[in-house]
C-alpha cells in the first residue's frame, strides 16, 4: 500500500536547516509508519544560494518568500529556522493556515511576540494542528533518563539544578558582528540563545519558576561588519548590543534554587554544556561533551560505595529513542538529538499524538520567553523580578482586549 505523502516546508538553510532536513529525509529509515514526509520547498534570503542548497538538499524547489510555502497545499508542515525576527510572522501564518508548525528555539525575539504566537497555536491545537519548539535537548536519551529517575523519586526533593553553557568564539575581537550579536535580528544574544536551552532544561526536569535575577554584560562593544554588510576594501565597525553572557539565578515553585550561566567568552571551551541536579536522596550530572552519559548518584547505596556511577544510556530496552538507531552499546552523537526530535514531531502528527511531553509546545516557549524576558529587565533594573509582574501585565492587557489564552 502507498504510504501518506506529508509535505515539508523549511524557512533557513544554515545549519540547523540542514540538521532538520537531515533528519526529514532519515525519517523513512528510523522508524515504520503509514507515512512518509516529502521535501518540497526551502526559502532563504538570498535567491542563487538558495536554489542551489535546495538541489543539493534535495528540495522540489526554492524561493525568496516563505508566502509561497504556507500557500502551496502539498505542505503540510513548516519548518522554521530562521533567525530569531523571522520567527513570529511565518509561524503565525502557518498555523492559522492549519500547517503543523516547528520552530527553532528561541520560539520568540521577546515575550510580546510570544505572546502572539501562542494564541494561534492554542487555536490550532484543538482543532488537531500540532505545533513544537525545537528543544532539541530534551530528546538525548540520557536528559530522558535524568527526567525518569526525578520522576520516580530516586532524587527525592530537589534542592539545586545548576547548568553552564560555555563557548569561546566570541574571545577574538575580529570575530564579526553577526546577527546573533545586533538586537534588531537576536533575541538577546547569548542569553537567548544558550540560556534558553538551559532554562527550558530547568523546567522540564525540576518545574516552574517564580522569580528571576540576571546580570549580563558585554565585553566588546564593537565588531567589525560581516563582508556580506561591506563594499569591496571597506573596513567598517559596528555596535554590540546584546549580551556577550548572562548568569540567572532562578527560585522555582517548589522552593529548589537554581544557576545558570551562558557566555561565548570563556576561552578554551568550544561547546561545553553541563548540568547538574542535586536532591535529598541523590544527584544527577550531564555533560553534553559526553552525551551517552548520565552520572547518578544514590543515598540509598551502603555509605562505603557511594559516589557517582556513569550509566551508559545506550540500551533500547531500557533507554529512549535508542531503539530507532544501533545496537547496544553504541553510541548517539550531537545530530541525533535534533533527528529524535524531529521524529517525535512527525510522529505525533502521523498518529495524533500530544506532543508534551516531552517535547515542548509554544506554551513551553512561551513560558520559557518569561524566564528569559524577566532575566533582562533583572539586569536592567538590578533586583528579582517576580514572573507573576510578567503575567499580571499581559493578562491586563488580553483582558482589555476581550482576549482569552488558555492555560497561562
Amino acid at each position: 500500500m502507498e504510504k501518506k505523502r506529508i509535505g515539508v516546508g523549511m524557512i533557513g538553510y544554515g545549519f540547523m536547516g540542514k540538521a532538520h532536513t537531515t533528519a526529514f529525509r532519515k525519517l523513512p529509515t528510523l522508524y515504520s509508519s503509514e507515512a512518509v514526509p516529502v521535501l518540497k520547498g526551502i526559502c532563504g534570503r538570498t535567491s542563487d544560494k538558495v536554489r542551489e542548497v535546495a538541489e543539493k538538499f534535495g528540495y522540489e524547489y526554492s524561493t525568496t518568500e516563505w508566502g509561497k510555502l504556507i500557500k502551496d497545499p502539498e505542505i503540510q508542515i513548516i519548518d522554521n529556522c530562521g533567525p530569531d525576527r523571522i520567527h513570529q510572522e511565518p509561524c503565525i501564518a502557518a498555523l492559522e493556515s492549519g500547517k503543523h508548525t516547528l520552530v527553532e528555539k528561541p520560539m520568540a525575539m521577546n515575550l510580546k511576540e510570544a505572546l502572539q504566537m501562542y494564541e494561534p497555536a492554542n487555536k490550532a491545537q484543538q482543532k488537531g494542528v500540532k505545533h513544537m519548539v525545537c528543544f532539541n535537548y530534551r530528546f538525548a536519551p540520557a536528559i530522558l533518563l535524568a527526567k525518569r529517575l526525578i520522576n520516580e523519586g530516586w532524587l527525592g526533593k530537589i534542592y539545586h539544578f545548576r547548568a553552564n553553557f560555555l563557548q569561546d568564539r566570541l574571545v577574538d575581537p575580529d570575530y564579526p558582528l553577526t546577527w546573533r550579536l545586533r538586537k534588531a535580528t537576536s533575541s538577546s544574544g547569548t542569553h537567548g540563545d544558550l540560556n534558553s536551552h538551559s532554562v527550558d532544561m530547568a523546567r522540564f526536569l525540576v518545574g516552574e519558576v517564580s522569580r528571576v535575577c540576571a546580570w549580563t554584560k558585554i565585553f566588546i562593544k564593537e565588531r567589525p561588519l560581516p563582508d556580506t554588510m561591506l563594499k569591496q576594501g571597506q573596513k567598517v565597525k559596528g555596535k554590540v548590543d546584546v549580551p556577550d553572557v548572562a548568569c540567572v539565578w532562578l527560585e522555582f515553585e517548589n522552593g529548589a534554587m537554581g544557576s545558570l550561566e551562558a557566555s561565548r567568552f570563556n576561552t578554551g571551551c568550544k561547546g561545553a554544556w553541563r548540568i547538574e541536579i542535586h536532591g535529598s536522596k541523590g544527584a544527577v550530572m550531564f555533560n553534553l561533551a559526553r552525551m551517552n552519559e548520565l552520572k547518578f548518584y544514590s543515598r540509598k547505596d551502603p555509605s562505603y560505595a557511594q559516589g557517582f556511577r556513569t550509566i551508559f544510556v545506550t540500551d533500547p530496552k531500557e533507554h529512549e529513542f535508542i531503539k530507532y538507531w544501533w545496537p547496544k552499546g553504541q553510541m548517539l552523537a550531537w545530530e541525533h538529538c535534533h533527528y529524535n526530535a524531529i521524529l517525535h514531531f512527525f510522529d505525533c502528527i502521523v498518529h495524533n499524538k500530544t506532543i508534551a511531553p516531552p517535547g515542548a509546545t509554544f506554551f513551553d516557549g512561551l513560558r520559557c520567553q518569561e524566564i528569559l524576558e524577566a532575566g533582562l529587565v533583572s539586569a536592567e533594573e538590578g533586583r528579582w523580578v517576580q514572573l507573576d509582574e510578567l503575567r499580571c501585565e499581559y493578562k491586563k492587557r488580553d483582558s482589555m482586549s476581550g482576549t482569552v489564552k488558555d492555560g497561562i
